[in-house]
């Protein structure tokens, strides 16, 4: 009767720690993988109607890759279907690379009423929210083929001193670079590595750039602002485009193996 007995009661608590440490996990694994906005670039169009808003220049949707079709001055920002001006923390990851020219940027907390002229968001070519919210707030991370990644913010075309960091990473034509930034409600920090196996390992390194190490703070606004992409005279190729919340790294081994079923939950959801 002992025997008869023990068997349900141990299937009974089996059960109970399986679900237990299911309520345990679940939670810290959904909330390490929401996705906020997503592109691998596999169709879509740069005219507005889609994802993408292509402010200055010429861009294209090409072989699973965003690319810049001209060597002008370029700019593509995140149309206002696909960004919530209220998101704040959160991390934005990318792959890319550039070829030829100097100067290919990423952008994010990028503010802008076009009315700043020979910018990268002339008067009436911006996504109509951003034409509407009257703010002159941008940061460009630039590429220097042969250098640096520097940081610059302009606030209504104004650059002190401080907002140039240029950092010791070495950027090369032809090499993909994974980017991911970790962005706050004053604080930013950026991280930049050309390993493959390292970012799939969820492994980006120290961060290159450090706001809050570095003792500075973004004080204008409170984190808010457009992603995007751009140039001065150079071309870029953008291929995978992520922006998280904090925690999520959607290049690693375990992502690319089990993300895509669970995105689809967590939207359907939404």
């Amino acid at each position: 009767m002992y025997k008869t007995n023990r068997l349900p009661k141990l299937v009974l608590f089996a059960a109970i720690a399986v679900l237990a440490s299911f309520s345990l996990v679940a939670p810290s694994f959904v909330q390490a993988i929401e996705i906020l906005f997503e592109d691998n670039f596999k169709g879509g169009k740069t005219d507005g109607s889609g994802k993408w808003h292509a402010a200055l220049g010429k861009w294209a949707i090409q072989a699973g890759e965003l690319r810049n079709t001209s060597a002008d001055k370029s700019l593509i920002l995140v149309t206002d279907a696909h960004w919530d001006p209220e998101w704040v923390d959160y991390w934005f990851y990318s792959k890319v690379s550039i070829s030829g020219g100097t100067q290919p940027a990423i952008v994010w907390r990028f503010h802008s009423d076009g009315s700043q002229g020979g910018n990268f968001s002339p008067a009436g070519s911006l996504p109509k929210r951003m034409q509407e919210s009257g703010r002159r707030h941008m940061i460009y991370w630039w590429f220097k083929q042969g250098g640096g990644a520097v940081v610059q913010r302009d606030i209504r075309t104004i650059v002190k001193p401080w907002d140039i960091t240029e950092t010791k990473t070495k950027i090369n034509a032809g090499v993909d670079y994974y980017i991911k930034i970790e962005n706050a409600a004053k604080i930013y920090k950026l991280y930049l590595t050309d390993s493959a196996g390292a970012v799939a390992a969820g492994n980006f390194g120290d961060p290159i750039v450090d706001l809050e190490a570095l003792g500075k703070k973004d004080i204008n606004i409170k984190g808010q602002g457009r992603i995007g992409f751009g140039t001065v005279d150079g071309k870029i190729t953008v291929d995978d485009v992520f922006v998280t919340t904090p925690e999520g790294n959607p290049f690693s081994v375990e992502a690319k193996g089990k993300l895509a079923t669970v995105w689809g939950e967590l939207k359907a959801g939404q």
